[in-house]
């Protein structure tokens, strides 16, 4: 689909960076090239292979490649990354092709470099013919929004057709995207599938994707030209807190926030300073988009938009029967848009599909007008920079270095509109902070920093656990007091 806009408009730009551009045209000539280069890989028939590559054009290259030769791949994270050997071995690929060199243990390494690119690139040949079927999988990706435990994805070429064709469709269904082709930058990494369609579907629209560190991205938005950038709620804080000094909002600009909740000071600096062309995306890497809405028109930052048209959306009780609309229940959905389960999940991790139904996990009230507020989960996940940490798993880890029950984490809110991290613990307890942070961080490498704050009391729920709305609500009345 990618290569079929190409060949229709060769000259135009597939990909930008402050750098340096890339057309239809290159792209084109750049994945041919890779495709007649890597063909033989197709003897082998791998299961999976794994791309190891921080360029992310020459990313791109390759998962076009491969999928054009009918070779499943999953994009892993820079070895520096903590995660990177658990993604490996929690994927399990055959191969993995790297950009610039890598070694591991137990699984072939293909390294490729910028003189193997420029020599395939000077050879010329007829296009490689391969009959794909449709349900074969094309793409794999590690799962990370539904439950602490990390899973795996795997997503066929019809699934994946249909997930670009749904996120093509969307925002015009709404009423909340341009009409025109826009500049796309996305925040989602690759590592996900939502990363991965956000890409596809930009390419195969003929919108140019953007490449930028987040360090950059107030330098990409400040250049004015059309843009729609698909964030997270702590990504958005982050550009809020990096634009120059007053700047004014941007009718060039359009901002999808995915991946964790907006909170009503978050988006009223972005309307303030950004734009006012802002839209809530509520979705899963299982089951794509489920409820889109422009945050302007929320008056509650609970509410997550209207339920898309090709989603099934119930709200029911713990034996799976409907409630009353109104009432609030455990949401679940079904539609074409929704995966088949997890790559060798356990039956622990298998308890978010059942039939025909995918549980996210949350619990939420749907309306008259079809729209849904998400008001809490059936766990205790919270999702932080687009990771889910279990907020009880890192109580307990807290409660056996600290040797204390009396402790909780919670939410909150600060005055830049970010979401942070907080642990209440009863005063009189002595703590070390730097043997707790490593012992949260040895479960949890990604975890933004902790803070510990001591209080009178933990207060605990009926059912025996923490009482986490209470300990938040204590500290948004404390930080007002002392403002």
């Amino acid at each position: 689909m990618a290569l079929q806009h190409a060949r229709q408009n060769p000259q135009s730009l597939a990909f930008d960076s402050l750098a340096q551009d890339w057309s239809f045209a290159r792209l084109e000539q750049d994945v041919l090239a890779v495709s007649r280069a890597l063909e033989r890989l197709r003897e082998a028939e791998p299961r999976m292979v794994g791309i190891h590559c921080s360029n992310l054009y020459w990313h791109w290259v390759l998962i076009l490649s491969l999928a054009s030769l009918g070779l499943a791949s999953a994009s892993l994270p820079e070895s520096a990354s903590p995660s990177f050997l658990r993604d490996v071995q929690l994927l399990q690929p055959e191969l993995v092709i790297s950009f610039g060199g890598l070694s591991l243990q137990d699984v072939q390494v293909l390294v490729i470099d910028e003189a193997w690119l420029g020599r395939i690139g000077k050879i010329s040949g007829p296009p490689v013919e391969v009959s794909l079927s449709c349900d074969a999988i094309c793409r794999y990706a590690i799962a990370s929004g539904t439950d602490a435990e990390r899973g795996v994805l795997s997503m066929t070429y019809r699934q994946a057709e249909t997930a670009i064709m749904h996120l093509m469709l969307q925002d015009r269904i709404v009423g909340t995207g341009p009409v025109e082709p826009s500049h796309v930058l996305s925040t989602i990494g690759l590592i996900s599938l939502t990363g991965f369609i956000i890409g596809c579907s930009a390419l195969c629209s003929g919108s140019p994707l953007n490449f930028v560190s987040h360090t950059d991205i107030g330098i990409l938005i400040a250049r004015r030209v059309p843009t729609v950038a698909v964030v997270t709620p702590e990504h958005l804080a982050h550009i809020v807190e990096v634009l120059p000094p007053g700047m004014t909002p941007l009718e060039t600009l359009t901002l999808v926030v995915t991946g964790g909740r907006l909170n009503d000071a978050l988006r009223d600096k972005a309307h303030a300073r950004l734009t006012s062309a802002l839209s809530i995306v509520y979705g899963a890497d299982e089951c794509g988009a489920l409820a889109l809405g422009r945050a302007g028109s929320m008056p509650t930052d609970d509410m997550v938009g209207s339920v898309l048209p090709w989603v099934t959306l119930q709200l029911v009780d713990a034996t799976g029967t409907q409630v009353a609309q109104g009432e609030e229940g455990i949401v679940r959905v079904s539609g074409t848009g929704v995966l088949s389960g997890y790559v060798g999940a356990s039956e622990k991790r298998s308890r978010h599909f059942s039939g025909a139904w995918f549980y996210p996990g949350d619990r939420g009230i749907l309306d008259r007008s079809n729209i849904l507020r998400i008001t809490g989960r059936v766990d205790d996940l919270v999702s932080l920079g687009g990771d889910k940490f279990d907020l009880g798993v890192i109580d307990d880890i807290a409660r056996s270095i600290l040797a204390t029950r009396e402790l909780g984490s919670f939410l909150a809110v600060d005055e830049s509109g970010r979401t942070r991290l907080n642990m209440a613990l009863a005063s009189g307890r002595d703590f070390d902070g730097e043997q707790l942070a490593q012992a949260l961080r040895a479960f949890y490498p990604s975890l933004p920093p902790v803070c510990v704050m001591k209080t009178d009391y933990i207060p605990w729920s009926l059912d025996g656990r923490v009482d986490r709305e209470r300990l938040a609500g204590a500290f948004s009345r404390a930080a007002v007091v002392m403002r």
